[in-house]
């Protein structure tokens, strides 16, 4: 097998064009303002709303701490 194209662990990925901040702080409101505007005639898809909206502000707290520049080829 030739290894000519093979490019593991000589790219980096950039983790902000897979996740933008901007692009996740609105998906995470518009979860928590849905969530809110069903809570009295939907209980269950209100919880499974602010479920997906934890996950998501999960997800942007570790955008924020995590420097691009740090990741490995492990990614």
């Amino acid at each position: 097998m030739n290894t000519h194209f093979c490019k593991v662990g000589k790219k980096t990925p950039n983790i902000n064009t897979f996740f933008s901040l901007p692009d996740l702080e609105k998906k995470y409101n518009a979860f928590i303002e849905e969530a809110y505007n069903v809570m009295h005639s939907d209980v269950s898809l209100s919880d499974t709303l602010f479920h997906e909206a934890s996950k998501l502000k999960y997800r942007m707290m570790h955008l924020e701490s995590t420097d691009p520049n740090d990741l490995d080829g492990a990614f």
